[in-house]
């Protein structure tokens, strides 16, 4: 700008000197075209206007999003060129591409929708945004950047299979807990006290409440007709071969999204506990990034929790810091009703595991062993559902993917 002040000036000089007609002309011309422009892109920014619209905070893994951009140029002035630039994670962007850019220009009053779309390519939590804009005039003298604070945030869940796919059987233990009669008794949740019945078990009588009312009374027990279901993810790096972390972490939680989603399906009490920990959110100029140490808080078993657990899983990591496995599973077995289902899903078993499960089963507790690299102890393979412990090996992705292919044919 400023060659063009000293142009102007020897312009005014010159018409000063020689006073044509023609000389006052360019002068005038040239002030204009110094003064007006950044007057009319001045008005034009403070008029104009851009939103973000996407389809849904939330995608599965493989799935496609479209959003759209709208900009709005609500002057009277026109906007002559106008260089959009959105940042997105390269995580979810187009061709693995952290932004795009698009130039376009924009009449007074008008508005142009812009269109693109994200992808699913990897689990994990995104920020999009900001959007950057650069305004021009016609000579390209000046120009106008602005930075628009405009965020969302879109969660891509971790990739659901069909147990089948899995390797592992829908059949009990999953879900409903298949009984003689019609209801069973929790003997957590006393529902009251009535009066001692001959046959009554021992077991059953409140010696506090008996010696209350001088006469003997036993409790009775809410009834129910499902069990709650506890997943215990181990994402410890330490328990994986370091040559497969990252495909067999990525099936672990895999194995975990799928049996959520599928007891959620069957409206089931499911809880979620890992010693994962949690990372922030990818943005175009910042990768995942560990929050904390610490372990995740565990999710106690509820209906209704499906999507509350696939969040989670979107955004967990392992580390080399973990909790050890046992010591969380031991954690979370004091604070669990009785008869619930347990699923430990985990790279490998050990004798130390089959142990703790069968401490496990004497509690009162259905258990269920899934691994991801491969099993020990295979006798547990394969055993009916109705056993107190199963053990399953889940398949690897090329099966899974080969077994996809042999169905779509």
């Amino acid at each position: 700008m400023a060659d063009w002040s000293i142009l102007i000036w020897l312009a005014g000089i010159a018409a000063l000197l020689f006073r044509g007609p023609y000389i006052y002309f360019m002068f005038y011309l040239l002030l204009m075209v110094w003064l007006i422009p950044p007057i009319l892109l001045r008005k034009a920014e403070e008029q104009l206007t851009i939103s973000r619209e996407i389809e849904s905070d939330a995608m599965f893994f493989g799935e496609r999003m479209k959003v759209k951009l709208k900009i709005e140029n609500n002057s009277k002035y026109p906007v002559v060129w106008l260089k959009i630039n959105e940042a997105f994670p390269r995580q979810i962007g187009p061709k693995v591409q952290s932004g795009m850019s698009w130039v376009i220009s924009l009449k007074p009053n008008e508005t142009r929708v812009l269109e693109y779309s994200l992808f699913g390519s990897r689990r994990g939590a995104y920020l999009v945004g900001p959007t950057k804009l650069e305004l021009g005039d016609l000579f390209g003298l000046y120009k106008r950047e602005l930075e628009v604070q405009l965020f969302d945030y879109v969660t891509v869940y971790p990739r659901v299979r069909s147990l089948e796919e899995l390797g592992v059987t829908s059949t009990q233990p999953l879900g409903n807990l298949r009984h003689p009669q019609k209801i069973y008794e929790d003997p957590l949740k006393i529902k009251g006290l009535r009066d001692y019945q001959a046959g009554d078990p021992p077991k059953r009588i409140s010696w506090k409440s008996s010696a209350r009312h001088e006469k003997l009374m036993v409790k009775e027990y809410e009834a129910t007709m499902t069990l709650d279901t506890m997943i215990i993810l181990d994402l410890d790096s330490n328990s994986y071969h370091p040559g497969r972390y990252e495909n067999t972490k990525e099936l672990g939680i895999t194995v975990a999204a799928s049996l959520s989603a599928y007891l959620d399906h069957k409206n089931q009490a499911i809880g979620l506990a890992t010693n994962g920990v949690a990372v922030a959110e990818a943005s175009a100029f910042s990768d995942f990034q560990v929050l904390d140490s610490l372990p995740l808080d565990n999710i106690t078993p509820k209906k209704g929790q499906g999507k509350k657990i696939l969040e989670i899983l979107a955004r967990i990591e392992g580390t080399q810091q973990a909790e050890p496995f046992l010591e969380l599973a031991s954690r979370v077995k004091a604070r669990l009703p009785w008869g619930a289902t347990v699923i430990l899903i985990v790279p490998r078993d050990s004798r130390e595991l089959i142990t703790f499960s069968q401490v496990l089963i004497e509690s009162g507790f259905k258990v269920v062993i899934i691994t991801t690299e491969g099993t020990r102890y295979r006798e547990y393979l394969g055993r009916s559902s109705t056993s107190s412990l199963l053990v399953y090996q889940v398949r690897e992705e090329d099966e899974i993917s080969a077994l996809e292919r042999k169905r779509e044919a």
